[in-house]
């Protein structure tokens, strides 16, 4: 109907377009050296590919979701019930959808209990699904969200799927932004399943605070060093 519906009772199916999306990576010890802006820190990542156990080419799988979303957390040396955000792959698909909320409450039940603590969301409600970009545009989501401490609606969400059982997982969806609350250091969790059986997921979490103290008041700059320093603007070009 022209409407992406992650993970709604009324959800038929994603609706695609085009994207891409660049994101600068730094080690972290050279970037607080630098005095960089930090958006978000990543912890871990793991990547797996369950094609041979699955049903068909299209067909996503529980195991491997939820395999390379439990080895995500292990490779990060992360608790589940620190994650307060899950930018899932969210495609509105009836078969998806559940299949995914299993495999994320399969990997999280191994640390965790509890229900209902972690908002799910997916940007493909607001963009639709970006094919290969699809991975990048969702981490940037979850950057900003990090970053902001406020986790945006996912658009078109009245009432959950019953096949995802949602009330007995660790997980709710917002359908109205709210700032994020609980623990801190602030964490999400992103996924990205490709066709084939190709599965990836990321933990990021909310960077180091750091105190910078000003080395010149503004009535007397400091007119001593004219070299350029890395706070200055540069052109960077591109041919495409």
């Amino acid at each position: 109907d022209g409407h992406c519906r992650p993970f709604d009772a009324d959800a038929n199916g994603t609706v695609f377009a085009s994207g891409v999306g660049i994101v600068v990576l730094k080690r972290l010890s050279d970037a607080l050296r630098d005095g960089d802006t930090i958006r978000a820190v990543i912890r871990g990542s793991a990547v797996n590919n369950d094609g041979a156990d699955k049903v068909g080419f299209t067909a996503p799988s529980v195991r491997g979701q939820a395999d390379v979303i439990y080895e995500a957390h292990q490779l990060a040396g992360i608790n589940a019930r620190t994650i307060g955000y899950v930018e899932a792959h969210g495609t509105a698909t009836t078969l998806g959808d559940p299949i995914e909320i299993a495999a994320l409450t399969e990997a999280f039940r191994t640390t965790t209990q509890d229900t209902g603590y972690c908002t799910l969301g997916s940007v493909k409600s607001n963009i639709g699904h970006l094919d290969t970009a699809a991975g990048i545009a969702g981490f940037i989501k979850a950057v900003l969200c990090v970053q902001h401490a406020t986790i945006p609606a996912t658009l078109h969400y009245h009432h959950p799927n019953p096949q995802t059982n949602l009330h007995t997982t660790p997980f709710h969806i917002n359908n109205h932004t709210q700032p994020w609350t609980g623990p801190t250091p602030r964490r999400a969790g992103i996924s990205s399943f490709g066709m084939g059986g190709t599965n990836a997921h990321i933990i990021i979490e909310q960077p180091p605070t750091t105190e910078t103290e000003p080395t010149n008041t503004p009535d007397t700059p400091d007119t001593t060093n004219t070299q350029p320093t890395h706070h200055d603007w540069h052109i960077l070009t591109t041919s495409a």
